[in-house]
C-alpha cells in the first residue's frame, strides 16, 4: 500500500529531525516578524489525538507555515504539486510531511495518502478554498474537503488566520512586519452529508471564527 502513496506521508506520525529544525526555525521567524503582535487563540482545542481534519481559510504563503509551526501536534500538510519542482524544496517538503496535491484535477493518490494518514489516527491539513484568496471574503470551499470529511469521519477543527495578506501579500516577495492571529475552533463532526454541502459547513465555521471583513458571502 505505501508504493501507492505519494511522497510526504508518513504513517508512524512522528516527526523526523528536519521537520522539528524547519518548526523551531518557522517559530523563531514567525516570532520575529510579528513580534508581541502575533497572537495565537484555542490551542487548547487542538485534541491531543484521533484523525483531525485542520481546515483553514488561506491569504498568504505565510499561511501553511505559521499552521505548522505553531500546531501542537504531528501534521501533515496539503501542498500545490508546482512546489515540487525545485528538487531542494521537494526534498525538504517531503520531510516536512507535505503531501503534493495537483488541483484542479481530483487527485486521488493525494487523497489516498490524506486518508491513510486519517486511517492512522493523523491531523491532515487543507486549505479549502484550494488556492489563496485577496483578504476580502472567503472563497467557496471545493469538494475534496467534504470528500475527505465524509469518507474519513475524521472530526474538523476549523482555524482562521489574518494578518498574513498584509505581511506578504500576492505578489510581495519580502515579508513585512505586521501583527498576525492564528485562531483555532471546537472541532466537530459535519452533519451534511454531500460534498457540497460539508464544504459549505466547513466554510461556515472557519468564518465564524474570523472578523466579519474577511468573510465574505459566509458572513
Amino acid at each position: 500500500m505505501s508504493q501507492d502513496l505519494p511522497p510526504g506521508v508518513r504513517l508512524d506520525l512522528r516527526s523526523g529531525p528536519v521537520m522539528r529544525a524547519t518548526q523551531a526555525s518557522l517559530r523563531w521567524g514567525l516570532r520575529r516578524l510579528a513580534g508581541r503582535h502575533l497572537l495565537l487563540d484555542g490551542l487548547e482545542r487542538v485534541p491531543a489525538a484521533g484523525p483531525l481534519l485542520v481546515c483553514s481559510n488561506h491569504h498568504s504563503y505565510l499561511d501553511p507555515l505559521l499552521v505548522g509551526a505553531f500546531f501542537p501536534r504531528d501534521l501533515h500538510a496539503m501542498a500545490k504539486a508546482e512546489l515540487y519542482r525545485s528538487p531542494l524544496l521537494r526534498a525538504l517538503l517531503v520531510q516536512c510531511h507535505c503531501i503534493p496535491v495537483r488541483r484542479g484535477t481530483g487527485d486521488r493518490q493525494a487523497l489516498r495518502g490524506a486518508l491513510a494518514v486519517l486511517g492512522r489516527g493523523g491531523a491532515v491539513l487543507l486549505f479549502p478554498e484550494g488556492t489563496r484568496g485577496h483578504g476580502e471574503g472567503l472563497l467557496p470551499g471545493t469538494g475534496g474537503v467534504g470528500f475527505l470529511a465524509r469518507r474519513s469521519g475524521a472530526a474538523v477543527l476549523p482555524c482562521a488566520v489574518w494578518g498574513t495578506e498584509r505581511s506578504l501579500p500576492r505578489g510581495g516577495r519580502m515579508p513585512r512586519r505586521g501583527p498576525i492571529r492564528l485562531r483555532f475552533g471546537d472541532p466537530f463532526v459535519p452533519r451534511a452529508h454531500s460534498r457540497p454541502d460539508i464544504a459549505e459547513e466547513v466554510m461556515r465555521a472557519i468564518a465564524a471564527l474570523l472578523p466579519l471583513r474577511y468573510r465574505g458571502r459566509f458572513g
